[in-house]
């Protein structure tokens, strides 16, 4: 049977992460964490995970934070397994991807491709998106170690596999609560904006292009790309991704205008 290694990087994830960690119990052999600066009791979870036995071996370290891709790809150097999952402490695994990730391991079916692509069901203060083209969001989680590496990119970063590389996808759903309170997220677009600005090749602050990118963002995300369809959720996430358009020219500005 495959073996498969679940691993993220986490900070402050108390809140989450039992949840996550229940939910790959079965289809994850092992655990491999990098903490980036947790003050909250999220080791004593890792502890925790660790004595109950539900994975033949856990580990986890601390690492000094740069950026997600860099944290990410040494977050996986530390895999030593066939089968690489990437997880986030905000998702959990659907029980009926629980069920085919289990069905995919004991019959040999993972090896029918190098990559899996798996459906993310992305919710908003806990109701599922299905505007904005998020009800067809694929994401690459599960591939095999040797073959897959992270891209270069600071912030949203993914995993390039190698050119002969066969993806496969997975219907059944990944559940990422994207938003599950406002004013953390909020401090969550402010690191990731902070990262975007520092990006090589990153736009120069324009002025214009600040007084005009929050309204037309709400405008293009809730009117035109169906934000509306998914009633007050949809309207925070809409106004939420104006406000980070905004505060991401902010970042250019003092980058480009104040240093």
């Amino acid at each position: 049977m495959s073996t498969v290694t679940a691993f993220m990087i986490v900070k402050n994830e108390e809140a989450l992460l039992p949840r996550c960690l229940r939910s790959l119990v079965g289809v994850a052999d092992e655990l491999v964490i990098l903490d980036t600066g947790s003050t909250d009791s999220t080791h004593s979870i890792l502890e925790q995970a660790a004595a109950d036995g539900g994975f033949t071996r856990v580990r986890w370290d601390h690492h000094d934070f740069r950026d997600f891709s860099s944290a990410r790809q040494a977050n996986l150097d530390l895999v030593d397994t066939e089968w690489a999952l990437w997880m986030d402490a905000d998702e959990v695994l659907s029980n009926d991807l629980r069920d085919h990730l289990l069905a995919l391991k004991q019959d040999g079916g993972l090896d029918a491709h190098t990559g899996w692509e798996i459906k993310r069901a992305n919710r908003v203060l806990g109701r599922v998106m299905t505007s904005r083209g998020l009800n067809a969001n694929y994401v690459m989680r599960l591939f095999r170690t040797a073959k897959g590496r992270l891209n270069n990119t600071l912030v949203h970063e993914g995993i390039d596999l190698d050119p002969d590389a066969t993806v496969g996808r997975i219907e059944a759903p990944l559940f990422h609560d994207t938003l599950t309170e406002i004013r953390p997220y909020l401090a969550k677009v402010s690191h990731y904006t902070t990262l975007d600005a520092a990006t090589d090749g990153d736009k120069r602050f324009n002025p214009f292009h600040m007084l005009v990118t929050g309204p037309l963002t709400f405008l293009r995300e809730y009117v035109s790309r169906g934000g509306f369809v998914d009633g007050w959720p949809g309207f925070v996430w809409c106004a939420i991704s104006a406000y980070t358009s905004v505060n991401r020219d902010w970042k250019r500005f003092k980058r480009d205008w104040l240093r």
